[in-house]
């Protein structure tokens, strides 16, 4: 049974899984249990050095899911546990539509 604070607050974890190996790969200054979302580097090199080792229609699929997921929720809150983080939904699509404008601009 969730409580009403959970209820409130969107996990995204469902679409990060399929791509789970993408996403820890981008692990590069410690681990999301340790450091949180603060492990993870997304900056521009970062992305386009690992997108090249996946499928990057699939994870922008997962992405594009994420963000309307997000968009169409009144919750105010996104978790995720993979990335060990949780903020505001603005905060997190904005993250996210960053990372997806990164990988369209790569040729894979």
């Amino acid at each position: 049974m969730k409580t009403r604070k959970e209820s409130e607050i969107i996990n995204v974890d469902q679409f990060l899984e399929s791509n789970k190996d993408f996403w820890q790969d981008l692990e590069t200054e410690c681990v999301a249990e340790c450091c949180g979302i603060d492990a993870f580097d997304f900056s521009q090199e970062n992305l386009e050095r690992t997108i090249k080792f996946y499928n990057s229609k699939k994870i922008l699929l997962n992405i594009n899911r994420v963000i309307e997921c997000i968009e169409n929720n009144s919750s105010k809150l996104v978790c995720s546990s993979i990335l060990n983080h949780c903020v505001s939904k603005i905060r997190f699509i904005e993250l996210f539509k960053n990372i997806k404008q990164v990988l369209l601009g790569v040729s894979v």
